[in-house]
C-alpha cells in the first residue's frame, strides 16, 4: 500500500469518525448535522479522488471525475451553510438561503449527470486527465463565492461571540484556511497552470489540517460538547462487555454475579453521565458569567476613561478661577493693596485664602493625575546630579522646616569620602531623569515628614547604590502583601503609567532614602499609602489635612523613571522611612532604547500643573 493511499484512508476514516462523533453528541443540533454532512462529503471526495486514477472499471472513470469535481464544490457549499449555524445561528434571510441552495443543487446535478462540468477524459500513465466543460470554471467561481461568503458570515458574527466561542471558531477557521489553500492549489491552481490533473490526487491530504485543528478544539475547548458523547461511548462499551460476559457465564452463580456487576455498572455509568452533564452546565454558566464580567470590566474601563477625561477638563477649567481668587487674596493680605480695618474680616479673609490654596492644590493634583494616567504628562529627561538636586530642594524647604522646628540633613556620603583620606568610588550620584519630577517627589516626601513630625527632630536624606535584584526582591514582597489585601487596597501597586516605564533597568539602582522621627505609620497602613486619596489617621486633625494624592502622584512620577517607591515604619511614634529607586546614569542608553517603544504624542503632552503663587512645602 502506497503512502498516499494510506494517508487517504486515514484521513477518510478520521473525517467519518469525527462527523459521526459530533452528530451523536447532539443529533438535534443543526450545526452538528451540517458538519456531519460535510464530513460525509469529504469522505466521498477522498474516495472519488482515488478512483479517478484507479478506476475498477475504465468505463466508470468519467463518472468518478464528475463525482470528484461535484464533491469538491459541495464541500464549499456545505461548509458555507455550516457557518449559518455555528457557533450561533445567523439572522440571514431565508429567501436568500433557499435561492442559494437551489442554484447550488442545480449546479451539482448538471456537473454530476451531464458533460458540462467534465467533458471527457484521457488515460495517461499516472491516471486520467480531464478536459473541462462549460460549467467547470463557473463551478470553481461558485465554490470561491461560497468560501468568501463563509468568511464574511463568520466575520460578521465574530464580534458578538463570547471568548470561548471565539476561540473555538479560530481553530476551526485555521484548519479550514489551510485545507482550502492546500486543496485549491493541488486540485485547481496547479491543473489550470500545467493543464495536467496529476497533482489533484494530493488534494485530500490537506484535510489533515481541518481534522487536526477541529480535533484539538474538541479536546481542548469542548467544541460541540463532545465530552458527553465520549463519556457515553466509554460507559456503553463497558456495559456491553459486561453484558456479553454475563450471557457467556458457564454457571448460574457466575451469571448472577456478573448480572449484579452489570446493574451496578449501569447505575454508576448513569451517575457518571449525569455528573458530566452537570459539569458541562456548570462550565457553561461559569463561562457566561465570565463573559458578562469581561463585558462589565470593559464598560468600567470606558467609564474610567470618560471619568479621567472629565476630571482633566474640569480641573483645567477650575484651576484658573481658583488661582485668581488665591492671587487676589494674597495681594490683599500680604501686599496690603486693599485696606481691611476689621481684624475679624482680616481673619476670615486669611481662612478663605488658606482654603483656596488647599482647593487649588487639590485641583492641580487631580489635573496631574489625569495627565499621568492618560500618558499626557510632559517628561523632559536629562543627566541629573542627585546630590545637587537634593541640596537645592532642602534649601527651598528650610524655612518651612524651621517653622515646625525640624532640621533637614542631607548625608552627602560622597563629600564625606572626599574630605577624608579614603578614595571615593563616585563623586556624585548621577541619573537620567526629569529634575522637576524628581524634585516634586522629594518635596512631597520631605513635606510629609515635616507635617507629620510634632516634636522637634531631624529628617535625614541620603543616597546609596543597591543591586537591582535586591530592589526587585523588596518590591516582590510588597506586592505579595498588597495582593493579600482587598481589591480597593490593591490600587496601591496598580500601574498608573505605561508598562515600559515600569521596567527595571541595569544591574544597580540608586536609592534615595528619607528618614524622619515623626509620628510613624501603623503596619496595616503601609500597604495602602500610595493609593489615591488615602490619608493616615484621624482626618479631622491638622496634620491630616491634605489632598491624599501626594504619594500617589509621587509613585507615578517615580514609575515614569523606571523606579519604585515604598515606606517602612516600626509603628506609631517610631518614625518613618521612605525610599525610592532610580536607574544609574550608566544605563542611559538602555533607558533610551526602552522609551523609544512608548507611544507619545508630543502635541498632547503637558507640564505638571501648579497652583498660582504656590509656596514650596506648604499644603503638601
Amino acid at each position: 500500500m502506497s503512502f498516499l493511499l494510506a494517508s487517504m484512508i486515514a484521513i477518510g476514516v478520521g473525517s467519518l469518525f469525527l462527523g459521526l462523533l459530533i452528530y451523536f453528541s447532539d443529533s438535534k443540533n443543526s450545526a452538528n448535522k451540517i458538519f456531519t454532512l460535510f464530513s460525509l462529503v469529504v469522505v466521498m471526495w477522498i474516495i472519488s479522488t482515488y478512483l479517478v486514477d484507479h478506476p475498477i472499471v475504465n468505463e466508470m472513470a468519467l463518472f468518478w471525475n464528475k463525482l470528484n469535481f461535484a464533491s469538491a464544490i459541495s464541500m464549499a457549499i456545505v461548509i458555507f451553510y455550516f457557518s449559518f449555524y455555528f457557533p450561533k445561528k445567523s439572522n440571514f434571510p431565508t429567501t436568500w438561503k433557499i435561492l442559494y441552495f437551489i442554484i447550488s443543487l442545480i449546479l451539482i446535478l448538471l456537473i454530476l449527470f451531464t458533460n458540462l462540468g467534465i467533458e471527457k477524459i484521457e488515460f495517461l500513465d499516472w491516471g486520467t486527465n480531464a478536459s473541462s466543460g462549460h460549467l467547470f470554471y463557473p463551478g470553481l467561481v461558485w465554490a470561491i463565492i461560497s468560501i468568501v461568503g463563509l468568511f464574511i458570515n463568520i466575520g460578521v458574527k465574530y464580534k458578538n461571540l463570547d471568548s470561548n466561542e471565539k476561540l473555538q471558531l479560530k481553530y476551526l477557521i485555521y484548519g479550514l484556511i489551510l485545507s482550502i489553500i492546500f486543496g485549491l492549489s493541488s486540485s485547481a491552481l496547479l491543473p489550470i497552470i500545467t493543464g495536467q490533473y496529476e497533482y489533484a490526487k494530493f488534494a485530500p491530504v490537506g484535510m489533515i489540517f481541518l481534522i487536526g485543528f477541529t480535533a484539538y478544539a474538541i479536546l481542548k475547548h469542548q467544541l460541540f460538547n463532545i465530552k458527553v458523547i465520549l463519556t457515553e461511548t466509554a460507559v456503553g462499551l463497558v456495559v456491553l462487555a459486561i453484558f456479553i460476559q454475563t450471557l457467556s457465564s458457564k454457571t448460574i452463580g457466575q451469571g448472577l454475579f456478573n448480572g449484579i456487576i452489570l446493574i451496578l455498572v449501569i447505575y454508576g455509568g448513569y451517575l457518571v453521565i449525569k455528573s458530566v452533564l452537570r459539569e458541562i452546565k456548570f462550565r457553561q454558566e461559569l463561562q457566561m458569567l465570565t463573559d458578562q464580567l469581561a463585558k462589565a470590566n470593559a464598560h468600567l474601563k470606558d467609564l474610567d476613561k470618560m471619568k479621567t477625561e472629565f476630571v482633566s477638563l474640569a480641573s483645567h477649567e477650575l484651576l484658573t478661577p481658583v488661582s485668581a481668587i488665591e492671587g487676589y487674596l494674597s495681594m490683599i493680605l500680604d501686599e496690603h493693596l486693599a485696606k481691611v480695618d476689621d481684624p475679624k474680616a482680616a481673619q476670615y479673609l486669611d481662612r478663605i485664602y488658606r482654603s483656596s490654596r488647599r482647593l487649588a492644590r487639590l485641583i492641580a493634583d487631580m489635573l496631574n493625575i489625569s495627565r499621568i494616567e492618560e500618558g499626557r504628562l510632559m517628561v523632559e529627561k536629562k543627566d541629573v546630579n542627585l546630590n545637587e538636586l537634593i541640596k537645592q530642594t532642602i534649601d527651598e524647604l528650610k524655612f518651612k522646616a524651621e517653622e515646625r522646628k525640624q532640621r533637614v540633613v542631607f548625608e552627602d556620603i560622597a563629600n564625606k569620602l572626599r574630605d577624608s583620606s579614603a578614595t571615593p568610588q563616585n563623586d556624585n550620584y548621577m541619573t537620567y531623569a526629569d529634575p522637576d519630577k524628581i524634585k516634586e517627589v522629594i518635596v512631597n516626601i520631605i513635606g510629609n515628614s515635616i507635617k507629620y513630625s510634632k516634636d522637634p527632630g531631624t529628617i535625614s536624606i541620603h543616597i546609596e547604590k543597591a543591586p537591582t535584584e535586591k530592589v526587585q526582591e523588596i518590591w516582590a514582597k510588597i506586592e505579595d502583601k498588597v495582593k493579600d489585601q482587598p481589591l480597593d487596597d490593591q490600587e496601591a501597586i496598580k500601574a498608573s503609567v505605561n508598562e515600559y516605564y515600569r521596567q527595571f533597568v541595569g544591574k544597580e539602582q540608586l536609592l534615595i532614602i528619607v528618614k524622619d522621627q515623626g509620628i510613624g505609620i501603623p503596619k496595616e497602613e503601609l500597604t495602602k499609602l500610595f493609593k489615591k486619596f488615602h490619608r493616615v489617621g484621624d482626618y479631622s486633625t491638622e496634620e491630616s489635612q491634605g489632598t491624599g494624592l501626594g504619594l500617589y502622584i509621587s509613585r507615578s512620577l517615580v514609575e515614569l523613571h523606571h523606579g519604585r517607591i515604598w515606606a517602612d515604619s516600626e509603628g506609631r511614634g517610631k518614625g518613618s522611612t521612605f525610599t525610592f529607586s532610580l536607574p544609574d546614569i550608566s544605563d542611559k542608553e538602555a533607558l533610551l532604547e526602552i522609551e523609544k517603544q512608548v507611544p507619545n504624542q508630543k502635541e498632547q503632552l503637558k507640564p505638571l500643573a501648579k497652583p498660582m503663587n504656590e509656596k514650596i512645602g506648604e499644603d503638601i
